[in-house]
């Protein structure tokens, strides 16, 4: 694939956090997808990447085409992806309220 050199940087950039966002059909899953390879060839597990988007419908396509490509390369992580944190960004908040309700003060 052509990557653009933005893409690259998303791929690519380390020690940090990222977003990725943009229009539709311009890469965004490819490019994570491909981020969560790297990282994880890297030996970052994927029980310690937060992968969040806004709707139910993009995070199981998400967690499927990580799944995929995974597998495809032969990473025992493939067998995490429904485990880890590939959500949406109300579901990944209402998880730590839940988690946390006792700091917040909350029952």
């Amino acid at each position: 694939m052509n990557w653009t050199e933005e893409q690259l940087q998303a791929i690519n950039e380390e020690g940090c956090n990222i977003i990725v966002s943009a229009g539709a059909g311009s890469g965004k899953t490819y490019v994570l997808k491909e981020r969560v390879l790297r990282l994880v060839e890297d030996e970052t597990s994927i029980d310690n990447l937060i992968i969040l988007t806004f709707t139910n419908a993009a995070a199981l396509e998400m967690k499927n085409r990580i799944r995929k490509i995974l597998t495809e390369h032969n990473l025992p992580d493939a067998e995490l992806v429904d485990s880890a944190y590939i959500t949406t960004f109300d579901s990944f908040a209402n998880s730590l309220v839940k988690k946390y309700s006792y700091l917040l003060n909350i029952r």
